[in-house]
């Protein structure tokens, strides 16, 4: 019977051990990433009364005969499937659908290892593991696991070039609030018009001139704009019936005969040479004198966001029809010397664009005064015409931008997080690293839904979501626990119906000793 009575003892310890168990699981029913637990009983072979025998020529084999001295816990395992959806909207609220962990640091040198017996170490040594993924962001801009401010570890990306090196050992996630972001120019494109008839003057017939044909040369000493002809009788002979003409109140000159070259100039000497045709009568014209210096400014950003103007001056050459000339010359930002560029571009008719003779590739360089880096940026002209049309040729497009700061962002499924930022960048700033536990049954379970490691869980590898057979990362998600209350009910009972046979046990077994003493009476 004392047998009995502690088998009886054994079964109601271990089904009180799945009781809790199970009331644990039921606790933690709305527990943000809480995986379950379950109890494995094995049986407690205590003494043997009888081996087994051997068959032999003259009689069969026997069994051996032994008596159990009840159950004991064979383990306590932790189940870690999914845990169902929920959504939040939170930006910073993360869920991972399929394999892998979120990776925590310990907040500060002070936090402890819990595999560490009480030794503190940084927080890049003391790494734990959650699937609970309600994060924020704290004042330093450190993105931390809100229940006890844990930092989440991943891979911050390049500050110049936002690139993720993920290859990296993880460190704490940081959103760069405090911090301005600029993007130096690498091109400036240009679009609009140069006038074909740049450097050309061109002459418009009215109050009656009668003017049949003109020929107007490229190399014009007239400033550019509008200027008046004035074609009449000859003051000095109004009964001949010849012609002058004069240019801007200049001298009357004589207008030989159709089609001679006749020259005039302005008071101040400058002229142009002009052929007039048959058939004149007095009259005012007027000639129009188109530039061949065409300027447009843009502004460019370097490395630190400083604005530097740039001027960009198109010439066009003397005798050609589609050949210009480019130079860039700065503001008083930069060193009287601290801008270099120019080169020959030419018009191809048939493709209707510009071509750069010289240089192949054009660049122009900026040295700002002080300690500022210098910058290089390219020219684009593929959007330039050459038409007889007025110039507006004007900087369309440059990539740089000035200093912004972080004013939202958004989280990828691999854990991108990319930033957009008030000058309009947008970039990179960090990713969210997952850790693939070789055995994540063999995880220490600690408080608020973390784990850390153990010798049977294997070391963890930091990896990318996505990769790797990794899970993918949902934003504005949590995983809920584990726990399905059907599945608790029912093993609740199981558990209960055994320890009230247990108990059944242990009451049976005395009463029988309390029948065994009473037969001595």
């Amino acid at each position: 019977m004392i047998g009995a009575l502690y088998s009886g003892l054994t079964g109601l310890r271990t089904h009180q051990a799945k009781v809790n168990i199970i009331g644990n699981n039921l606790a933690n029913i709305n527990t943000t990433g809480f995986k379950k637990s379950r109890v494995i009983f094995r049986e407690t072979f205590a003494q043997t009364l009888k081996g087994g025998v051997a068959a032999t020529g003259q009689r069969g084999a026997t069994n051996p005969n032994q008596v159990g001295a009840g159950v004991q816990i064979s383990s306590i395992d932790v189940n870690h499937k999914n845990g169902s959806p929920q959504i939040t909207d939170v930006a910073t609220d993360l869920m991972v659908r399929g394999k892998g962990m979120f990776v925590l640091g310990a907040p500060d040198a002070a936090q402890v290892d819990p595999n560490s017996k009480g030794v503190a170490a940084s927080s890049n040594s003391v790494k734990v593991f959650t699937r609970a993924g309600n994060f924020g962001i704290d004042t330093n801009g450190d993105m931390m696991y809100r229940p006890n401010g844990y930092r989440v570890m991943g891979w911050n990306a390049d500050s110049a070039t936002g690139l993720v090196d993920s290859s990296k050992p993880v460190g704490k996630i940081n959103f760069p609030f405090s911090k301005s972001i600029a993007k130096s120019t690498g091109f400036v494109e240009y679009m609009g018009n140069l006038d074909t008839r740049a450097g050309q003057a061109e002459l418009t017939e009215g109050g009656g001139t009668g003017i049949k044909t003109y020929d107007l040369p490229a190399d014009s000493q007239l400033s550019t704009g509008a200027h008046r002809i004035i074609v009449k009788r000859d003051p000095a002979d109004p009964e001949s019936g010849n012609l002058v003409a004069s240019l801007d109140g200049g001298p009357d000159v004589a207008i030989p005969g159709a089609d001679q070259a006749v020259t005039l100039q302005d008071p101040s000497g400058n002229g142009i040479t002009l052929s007039f045709g048959e058939n004149l009568n007095s009259g005012i014209a007027s000639i129009n004198v188109v530039s061949a210096v065409h300027k447009s400014t843009i502004g460019v950003y370097d490395g630190v966001g400083q604005r530097h103007d740039v001027e960009l001056t198109f010439t066009k050459q003397k005798d050609t029809d589609n050949t210009w000339t480019w130079a860039a010359t700065g503001a008083t930002d930069v060193e009287a010397d601290g801008v270099s560029g120019s080169g020959l571009v030419r018009f191809n008719g048939d493709s209707g664009a510009f071509e750069f003779v010289t240089p192949a590739e054009p660049t122009v360089t900026i040295k700002p005064k002080g300690d500022g880096k210098d910058l290089t940026f390219d020219l684009q002209f593929g959007n330039l015409t050459q038409f007889a049309s007025t110039s507006d040729a004007m900087a369309s497009r440059q990539d740089g931008v000035g200093p912004g700061t972080l004013t939202s962002f958004s989280i990828g499924a691999d854990g991108t997080i990319n930033g957009i930022f008030s000058n309009g960048i947008s970039r990179s700033i960090a990713q969210v690293a997952l850790a693939d536990i070789p055995n994540p049954e063999g995880l220490n379970t600690i408080q608020d839904s973390m784990f850390a490691v153990s010798p049977s869980s294997g070391a963890p590898s930091y990896i990318a979501a996505g990769g790797r057979n990794m899970g993918e990362i949902s934003s504005g998600a949590l995983e809920m626990s584990n726990v399905d209350l059907t599945e608790e009910f029912t093993d609740l009972i199981t558990t209960e119906r055994g320890f009230q046979a247990n108990s059944r046990i242990i009451t049976t077994s005395d009463s029988i000793l309390q029948e065994a003493l009473g037969l001595k009476r």
